[in-house]
């Protein structure tokens, strides 16, 4: 049970009375666990740094992030949130974000949506590379030297069982968010990320012989590519969120049966504006930002 307090300019989490983080606090990482005297608990935290969403009876309401805002959108049937979906018919197959690994395997399994992005999802890409795990800024970077505009996209992929909770969504929309500035592929940091993507994948502590430069050519001529496109005064950046979790034709039922005056669920509109806030941290970065997912 949470309680809240109304102010002038903000609301505040007056209390959050959950069994299951009553013992936890936030501590500096300088510190040995346990032995930070600054510590907060983990509600005051939430409080401070505005880490929580109000929502409202009204559905054009929402406070988020320590703002309240306004958008009629939802209630008339949210076509500007369809505009940023886009499906991949292979997502409704899938069984695990990046499947299992065996020494010498050479591909991403099949029906993992990592396979997904590097099948279809970033086929239009000339340069694509893994750079899942480490310093990560996405799970791949994708490259289109030979469109017009150039492009570089950015994909970060997730698997879940259908649902229209934004609970799936809160981890990739934070990574995607996060990353936004790295979309200029600074020059300073790629000597380092050249190093790492001429190698192969591991993970699980399993060694594969998956190339981690996926298509793109040798690391010496991905970093000519890299450079041409950053120099681009009109290239676009684009990022996606790739998700097993959520079905287009979901989504609009129940956008449909909002305009015919149905509520949805506190869970969907919550959703909504967790997808509504990244698509916006997108746009003030000058960055397209989309949601691929199952039709």
């Amino acid at each position: 049970m949470a309680s809240l307090r109304i102010g002038a300019t903000r609301i505040a989490l007056r209390g959050l009375d959950l069994p299951l983080i009553a013992d936890i606090s936030v501590e500096r990482r300088s510190q040995p666990l346990g032995e930070d005297a600054d510590a907060v608990p983990l509600s005051r935290y939430l409080d401070r740094e505005n880490l929580f969403t109000v929502l409202f009876s009204d559905l054009a309401l929402a406070y988020i992030d320590g703002a309240l805002f306004r958008d009629e959108a939802l209630a008339g049937g949210a076509t500007s949130l369809l505009a940023h979906l886009r499906v991949d018919a292979s997502l409704a197959q899938t069984t695990s974000e990046k499947g299992a690994f065996e020494v010498g395997q050479v591909e991403f399994a099949q029906g993992c949506v990592f396979r997904s992005v590097v099948d279809t999802i970033a086929d239009g890409d000339d340069v694509l590379l893994c750079d899942d795990l480490g310093d990560e800024w996405a799970d791949f970077i994708g490259v289109s030297t030979q469109s017009n505009p150039t492009m570089i996209s950015f994909y970060h992929a997730k698997h879940g069982n259908q649902s229209l909770s934004a609970s799936a969504f809160h981890e990739s929309v934070g990574q995607a968010i996060k990353n936004l500035g790295r979309m200029s592929l600074p020059a300073d940091m790629l000597p380092n990320k050249l190093a790492g993507w001429d190698d192969r994948y591991r993970n699980n502590g399993v060694q594969t012989d998956i190339a981690r430069i996926i298509r793109g050519g040798t690391p010496n001529e991905i970093s000519g590519k890299l450079d041409a496109v950053r120099a681009a005064p009109d290239v676009l950046q684009r990022v996606f969120i790739v998700t097993s979790s959520l079905s287009r034709a979901q989504v609009e039922g129940v956008l449909a049966a909002v305009a015919q005056g149905t509520a949805p669920t506190p869970h969907f509109v919550q959703l909504y504006w967790l997808l509504m806030s990244y698509f916006s941290a997108c746009v003030e970065m000058g960055v397209r930002g989309y949601v691929v997912c199952r039709p």
